[in-house]
């Protein structure tokens, strides 16, 4: 079964701009399976500005995911944009507005039918779409240092926005929101060959790596709001890290991070079912094959707040890989998870724990962190549950790093587990 069988409906931006009267638009090409239709939508001021400022079809294509976050910090929606070019994939996040979020939910939910414009017509009134000065930055590359100057004010006023308070869980929570019903007018533009009208223009010769450092920092910490549907501060007992480092073993005393491999499996549900009983949270390093073969394992996991990372696409010994062959094995399996989560991809766990300097380049290229253990209960091999709650028992659980697998026994055991660590009053992390 190939990945397409996952695909969503596509809702691709093809323009951005305002109308003659000031009004503000967007342009969408709408595709799911063999149905294509592209929609002329008016948005409000508030959601226009936050889209305009990511520069979305700058050198690249943009899909807009229908998927809203709630968040209460600054107690506003979120949506994201994924913007692809032809050396770098990214999610970004904009605020965005209920009626905005109506529409985009009226047309993923119905079958809207494509309504021939009338000349003239609304289309026409669109002063500057996006394409267009797409097409004009192109031929002018010396604004690149000026487009580089304003992402780098606008992403460090929303890296400083998006610090909450400290306390347990303190990066960002984001939760589900209510889309109420509302009267949203929405025209749409007839098109016999949408195929054509959605290739964008070529790709720009710059990307996110000529940006200042800090634009990429601050970007990369505003991927992480979108990492899923978590619980408020005060309902969770965990903390999200942000760790700096590129190769990640191990924590500072007083903290441990339980991690599991080699899923999504039939398990992954009820891990995730009693990590949040317990108001925890863990990271899980997900196999390409096996997210192909249970998707909605992945999806359960990001809503209820998990970490997820990328173990590969088939477990295979990457260290015996060409660069080329990793990097695609990588890039598949990130691609895939991102599908279904809407969020970056930013770790990556080598299968066996085979790694080199080499591997790891290739992951830090594609904006991730390797994260390796430093505590094994070889869980995989235990006979009865008793093995694996013995050797949290016999072990200094303070730093530690815990590999676990998507195993019966390793379920059995997990209630235990969690309530010893919790007597051990050390405070658990998942990472991002």
């Amino acid at each position: 079964m190939g990945i397409e069988t996952y695909s969503i409906q596509v809702i691709e931006l093809l323009s951005l701009g305002k109308t003659s009267d000031g009004g503000h638009q967007i342009e969408v090409a709408v595709t799911h399976e063999d149905k294509h239709a592209t929609y002329v939508i008016d948005i409000d001021e508030f959601t226009f500005r936050g889209l305009e400022v990511l520069q979305p079809l700058n050198g690249g294509r943009a899909r807009l995911s229908p998927y809203p976050k709630w968040d209460p910090y600054r107690n506003t929606y979120y949506c994201s944009l994924i913007k692809t070019t032809s050396v770098s994939r990214e999610t970004l996040p904009y605020a965005c507005s209920e009626e905005y979020l109506n529409q985009l939910k009226r047309i993923r939910q119905t079958d809207l039918p494509p309504i021939p414009m009338s000349e003239g017509g609304q289309d026409d009134g669109v002063k500057k779409p996006a394409r267009n000065q797409a097409r004009w930055l192109r031929q002018f590359p010396a604004q690149a240092p000026r487009v580089a100057n304003l992402l780098l004010v606008m992403y460090v006023l929303l890296l400083v926005l998006s610090i909450p308070s400290e306390g347990k869980a303190n990066a960002v929570n984001i939760i589900n929101g209510p889309i109420s019903e509302g009267k949203v007018v929405v025209t749409a533009n007839d098109s016999n060959d949408l195929n054509d009208s959605i290739v964008p223009a070529s790709m720009s010769n710059w990307d996110k790596e000529d940006l200042p450092s800090m634009v990429v920092a601050a970007d990369q910490q505003q991927v992480q709001t979108q990492a899923s549907i978590q619980p408020s501060a005060d309902q969770v007992d965990y903390e999200v890290m942000d760790v700096a480092e590129e190769k990640i073993f191990g924590l500072p005393k007083n903290y441990i991070a339980l991690t599991f491999d080699d899923g999504p499996s039939t398990h992954t549900q009820k891990i995730v079912d009693i990590l949040t009983e317990n108001k925890v949270a863990a990271t899980f390093l997900f196999v390409g094959k096996n997210v192909e073969r249970n998707p909605d394992a992945v999806t359960y996991a990001s809503e209820h707040g998990m970490s997820i990372g990328n173990h590969s696409w088939d477990h295979s010994v990457l260290t015996k890989a060409t660069p080329a062959n990793q990097s695609k094995n990588l890039s598949m399996t990130s691609n895939l998870i991102e599908s279904l989560t809407h969020a970056s991809v930013t770790l990556f766990r080598p299968p066996y724990g085979a790694v080199n300097d080499e591997l790891v380049n290739v992951a830090k290229k594609q904006h991730m962190k390797t994260l390796l253990w430093n505590r094994d209960p070889e869980d995989w091999n235990a006979k009865k549950p008793e093995d694996i709650i013995r050797y949290f028992h016999e072990v200094d659980v303070s730093g530690g790093v815990y590999v676990l697998h998507e195993d019966k026994n390793t379920v059995d055991a997990l209630p235990a587990i969690i309530n010893y660590l919790k007597e051990k009053n050390v405070t658990f992390v998942i990472f991002k």
